[in-house]
């Protein structure tokens, strides 16, 4: 059985959503350090990286999920 191929482009639904949701979370947490005076600087970054993160995995197990469903 052969494992179906991932496309790296932004026809995949996948990748599109990753730059829209991951990459402004990554983004959002480097300002948090670099501008934030806080001294909970890192777990501010942490936290809106990890809801990030929960966001992106939430959407694609519903993704996968109406998918299969479709298939069938």
């Amino acid at each position: 059985m052969k494992a179906k191929e991932f496309e790296l482009s932004f026809r995949n639904p996948e990748v599109r959503m990753y730059a829209a949701i991951i990459l402004p979370g990554i983004v959002i947490g480097l300002l948090i350090i670099i501008f934030s005076n806080s001294e909970f600087q890192f777990t501010y970054a942490w936290i809106v990286q990890a809801v990030s993160l929960l966001i992106f995995y939430c959407w694609r197990f519903f993704y996968k999920r109406k998918k299969v469903s479709n298939n069938s």
